[in-house]
């Protein structure tokens, strides 16, 4: 049950994000595991809400990134029996964006007199890429671990636009994973 709350408030919060042109990192994990006991990883591709068909370098990118800051943080990458898996999922939500103009105030004596003349605005919209990742136990299949950035991954993603925002959303999640860790082992 403490498990669903925490997971809902992470869920709750990324929707509460999403409109807002701030990058949000939520990040949320399970207290009762003991992370210094995890020694080996699998990687598990994702089976929907993933870019590797519409930009397969991003995904590609994501997932050695992945795969870099685990083995970074001391694990060891497995294929068969790991101790998690891990794996990242994406989706895109819409924003909207508000611009009001003045241009100038004007009073002129002619036959039209507007004091407003010249003010507008513009409403736009645009797509906004979430990031999650996922850890889970490979024995129990529950997840321990949720890490979600809000507005990260460009809407038509080529990798030179991506690179610098993945790059730093997943440095601070790995910095995150390693906070967990160190508190389990020390």
């Amino acid at each position: 049950m403490k498990k669903m709350m925490t997971l809902s408030v992470i869920a709750l919060a990324m929707v509460s994000f999403a409109g807002s042109n701030m990058k949000a990192y939520i990040i949320g994990y399970d207290q009762n595991i003991d992370f210094s006991s995890i020694k080996t990883f699998a990687y598990y591709e994702p089976l929907k809400d993933s870019i590797a068909e519409s930009a397969p370098d991003v995904h590609l990118m994501i997932k050695y990134l992945l795969i870099i800051h685990l083995k970074d943080s001391g694990l060891e990458q497995v294929k068969e029996n790991p101790d998690i898996y891990v794996t990242y999922h994406n989706s895109s939500s819409q924003a909207m964006r508000q611009n009001v103009t003045m241009y100038s105030y004007s009073y002129s004596m002619g036959w039209w007199w507007s004091p407003l003349w010249g003010s507008g605005m513009d409403i736009s919209s645009y797509s906004r890429g979430n990031l999650v990742v996922d850890i889970w136990r490979a024995d129990t299949e529950d997840l321990i671990w949720r890490a979600a950035v809000v507005g990260v991954i460009p809407d038509n993603p080529s990798p030179k636009k991506a690179q610098k925002t993945i790059e730093q959303a997943l440095d601070k999640i790995a910095k995150e994973w390693r906070k967990v860790q160190s508190k389990a082992g020390g």
